[in-house]
């Protein structure tokens, strides 16, 4: 896994940096996943991407945006300080964008 030059501060750029350090084989696992089947990425993806992204402390606006991602207008206190869950927001978006990218292949 190559280093990160800037933190994402959105779902979105922490979807493009997570794909960015996966290899083909990793990008390729997540794709043939069902979606029953994508909490046993949870573990190393997860550590990762909690890692990575500051998601034990240091990046509030990303771990706010997963949080108002799952809750909308009505934000529950109670996610604002969540990291595994702000990383299973971000692992459920790398999946979707890996899935609608394979499908638009074909």
């Amino acid at each position: 896994m190559s280093k990160i030059t800037k933190t994402p501060k959105t779902i979105n750029d922490a979807v493009r940096c997570f794909i960015a350090l996966m290899s083909e084989e990793e990008k390729e696992k997540f794709r043939s996943l069902n979606k029953d089947e994508l909490a046993s990425c949870q573990f190393w993806a997860g550590i990762i991407i909690r890692n990575k992204f500051g998601l034990n402390g240091r990046n509030k606006v990303l771990i706010e945006a997963c949080a108002l991602s799952q809750q909308g207008d009505t934000f529950n206190i109670f996610y604002h300080d969540d990291p595994n869950g702000a990383s299973w927001v971000i692992i459920e978006a790398v999946w979707k964008h890996l899935k609608s990218a394979s499908t638009s292949k074909t």
